[in-house]
């Protein structure tokens, strides 16, 4: 068990962030709703729940800087909890702030380091909050929980009598064979405080403080029992260390846990069969010994473990912050999955079911090798009769010529001959009966990987709260920094996302909820002159639509001014001054490259970096992104994704020789048409579709593949978006199919128009269609074209 504890265990490390993550953004969450409804007894029970869990696991894993800080916060929501200092703005602040230094510190542990930063100043401050709440400040409660223990002193142990031990012989020799050369054996008993929230890890925290000198070789009770949710008023912990019994005291003395430490040195131990718990150093003044960890008495000759126990609070906390970090490779958060067990157990059906579908498969490829053989025999005796037929003929014809009558030759003929019609006969009725066999297990796999691809399409989906829930705080921040009211509305956070997906649409979002706050929602005093409330409302929503999810950031702010965009546009050479838009196409203005209309830089917004970012990443996440906007009613930010990327439904098309997937969701339709329709505009070709003009762009020219040009007819492919189509042109269309996405590597990475390739059921490869790339392809050709025609003219 100790092994586990190791705090270089990898598994343990994961599963620890993992866990932390999740504390994190539960504190974050029931924070902002104490904030809200202060209460909220519940919230503030989850609350403390949380940074006692934080704080216990940090304490295993040996991450000590970010226990001792959850237990300074976990100090004051114990005071929160118990009424004694009500929730106000500043505690909310408070709270959020020491939440901010703990994520730090995670970050920091993951990245193999150690928190570097002082936390003094908000550690004072919680703690004169807790002092003037009514509670006492964390220095002053630890003071007097030493002074219990000055009652049941021992006599000073500079007697030189040997310490009496609770092992056998055998144990201790056993212990002393378990120190390395230079290493003595210790016992350090410890004594813990039951008032203490989180007395029940005591001994883990204790063991955790211990192994930093050396290597604990055994505990009474039992490690087991110390890892159980059970408080044990003294634990005794061997040591195996070339440490003083000063260190391992203060090492092993933490504020607020534990009440006194004494260490003994074992070398000389005299091992006994009592069945009493303790180590004891004998005294006749002392029937009862125990271990203490001061001493009252200001004669005592020798040094007692009063003196480090006392200094223990200010020796204690910087030594595990000192530690060096382990150096492991554990994973990111993002590469854990919590998956719900049904849908495991539904995958292990699945898997069984494939089980018994392969055995079937290898008893028809069995049968079918018996087959092969029956059939080898069959065709060697169907020929050896038909040979043996052909030499019977000029013997049947002599017959005949001797007069024996054509009648009796028949007879001979078929007696001899006849089975020839119905020799396969029983051969292709077994075939067909395992011909049927296969198909129906060839069905049953088709159907059994439909429900494993859906199977585990459904492990790799979460539910997108976990990118919605962040977004509280966010909006918290942003309106206090702006001087705002807004009031964040969040729907669909159960809507489930592929993990892919989930983990890069952070950003995105955040960049549109930012600007919603900053350019749409205005102050409270321009929106009350505009009659409306001066509490402003962001809506974000999540909905799914086919196979996609759709993600809509609205808010009921200014909307967008058309003319201050086209203005701006113009003013940074973005767009013609001559060019005539619609109110929507200027509104797509502002996610090009560069375009702000903030009229001052700021920490939120105004450096023009944001929303073209925002379509760049959702256009790499196969997915597309518009803006409507009613001025002075508001404005709607529209993301469209697909639900995952690993896995599509894309349309097969054959150019020339080679074949394409084009991703479903991007296909508009598909027409047949001939190519004497297709006309040339300003040397570009454009087709007529119901009156629409659409761009048209041969693929055999954009990847240089010969194919036969001399057909009436083609297939072209509309793709895109309603706002912005392009026409592909290709020989053939062979239909709609399941495409798993590999990525291009190496040189192929920045192909033009391909965004991965897929592996089809004949084994051959399939290169799939960027369709975003061939927008832009379409339009660069056509102001290129249009370019070369106004130099030509």
């Amino acid at each position: 068990m100790s092994d586990y504890l190791d705090a270089t265990n990898e598994e343990l490390l994961k599963d620890y962030f993992s866990e932390s993550e999740m504390m994190v953004d539960n504190l974050e969450s029931n924070i902002l709703a104490i904030e809200n409804d202060p209460n909220n007894h519940d919230a503030i029970d989850e609350i403390f729940r949380a940074a006692h869990t934080l704080k216990g696991n940090s304490a295993t894993v040996e991450f000590s800087e970010i226990a001792h800080f959850a237990h300074t916060m976990e100090d004051l929501l114990d005071e929160v909890r118990s009424d004694k200092i009500k929730v106000t703005e500043d505690i909310v602040d408070t709270l959020l702030t020491a939440l901010d230094v703990i994520k730090a510190m995670l970050e920091e542990r993951k990245n193999g380091s150690v928190y570097a930063e002082s936390v003094d100043e908000i550690t004072e401050k919680i703690r004169g909050m807790i002092a003037g709440g009514g509670g006492q400040p964390k220095a002053a409660a630890s003071a007097p929980k030493a002074a219990p223990a000055a009652s049941p002193a021992p006599a000073p142990a500079s007697s030189g009598s040997a310490p009496t031990v609770n092992l056998s012989e055998y144990e201790l020799v056993e212990l002393k064979q378990g120190c390395e050369p230079g290493q003595k054996l210790w016992s350090v008993t410890v004594t813990f405080d039951e008032s203490n929230p989180m007395n029940s890890v005591g001994g883990i925290q204790v063991f955790a403080a211990l192994k930093a000198c050396g290597t604990v070789l055994k505990t009474i009770p039992d490690f087991d029992a110390l890892y159980e949710d059970e408080f044990h008023k003294d634990v005794v912990y061997f040591v195996a260390t070339n440490n003083t019994a000063e260190q391992l005291e203060d090492t092993a003395f933490l504020d607020d846990v534990t009440l006194s430490v004494d260490a003994q040195n074992l070398d000389n131990a005299v091992a006994t069969d009592s069945g009493a718990s303790e180590v004891a150093a004998p005294a006749p003044a002392a029937p009862q010994p125990a271990p203490v960890a001061e001493a009252p008495k200001p004669a005592a000759p020798a040094p007692q473990p009063a003196a480090p126990a006392a200094e223990a609070p200010k020796k204690e906390a910087p030594k595990p912050a000192a530690k060096t970090a382990p150096a492991t490779g554990h994973a990111q958060q993002s590469t854990i999955l919590r998956v719900d067990s049904k849908r495991v157990d539904n995958l292990m059906n699945l898997v069984s079911e494939t089980v018994i579908t392969k055995a079937s498969f290898n008893q028809s490829q069995q049968q079918f090798a018996d087959m092969l053989i029956q059939f080898q025999n069959l065709d060697s005796s169907y020929k050896e009769k038909i040979r043996r037929m052909f030499e019977q003929l000029p013997q049947y014809l002599e017959e005949i010529q001797n007069g024996v009558a054509v009648k009796d030759i028949k007879a001979n003929i078929t007696n001899d001959f006849g089975d020839i019609a119905t020799f396969f006969d029983a051969f292709e009725n077994r075939f067909k009966d395992l011909n049927s066999k296969f198909h129906s297990s060839t069905q049953n796999l088709g159907r059994i990987t439909g429900e494993l691809q859906e199977g585990i399409m459904k492990i790799r989906m979460v539910p997108i709260s976990q990118v919605f829930d962040r977004f509280p705080r966010v909006v918290r921040d942003l309106q206090k920094d702006l001087g705002k009211k807004v009031n964040l509305i969040l729907e669909g956070e159960d809507t489930e996302l592929d993990k892919t997906v989930v983990d890069d649409l952070m950003d995105p979002i955040m960049h549109c909820v930012r600007n919603s706050v900053d350019h749409g929602i205005e102050s409270p005093e321009v929106r009350k002159n505009a009659g409306k409330a001066e509490t402003g409302t962001v809506l974000l929503k999540a909905a799914n639509e086919g196979n996609s999810i759709v993600i809509d950031v609205v808010d009921d702010g200014g909307g967008i001014n058309v003319e201050k965009v086209k203005k701006k546009a113009i003013d940074k050479g973005l767009i013609h001054p001559s060019k005539v838009l619609s109110d929507q196409e200027a509104a797509q203005l502002i996610f090009l490259p560069g375009f702000s209309t903030a009229e001052k830089i700021t920490n939120v917004s105004g450096r023009g970096v944001g929303l073209d970012v925002v379509k760049t990443m959702i256009e790499k996440l196969n997915g597309t992104i518009q803006v409507t906007s009613e001025h002075g009613k508001g404005s709607k930010f529209s993301i469209r994704l697909p639900l995952t990327l690993a896995i599509i439904q894309g349309l097969l098309v054959r150019v020339g020789r080679e074949v394409y997937s084009i991703p479903i969701a991007s296909v508009i339709e598909s027409v047949r048409v001939k190519k004497s329709e297709i006309n040339t505009i300003d040397n570009h070709e454009v087709l007529n579709v119901r009156n629409e003009v659409i761009s048209v762009l041969r693929l055999s020219r954009l990847f240089n593949i010969r194919t036969n040009e001399d057909g009436e007819y083609c297939f072209v492919v509309i793709v895109g978006s309603q706002d912005k189509k392009i026409g592909v042109m290709v020989d053939n269309l062979i239909g709609e199919e399941d495409v798993v996405i590999k990525p291009l590597r190496d040189q192929f990475t920045q192909s033009p128009g391909i965004s991965g390739a897929s592996i089809l059921g004949d084994g051959s490869v399939s290169l799939i269609i960027d369709v975003t790339q061939l927008l832009e392809l379409g339009v660069r050709q056509e102001i290129q074209a249009r370019q070369e025609n106004s130099i030509g003219e």
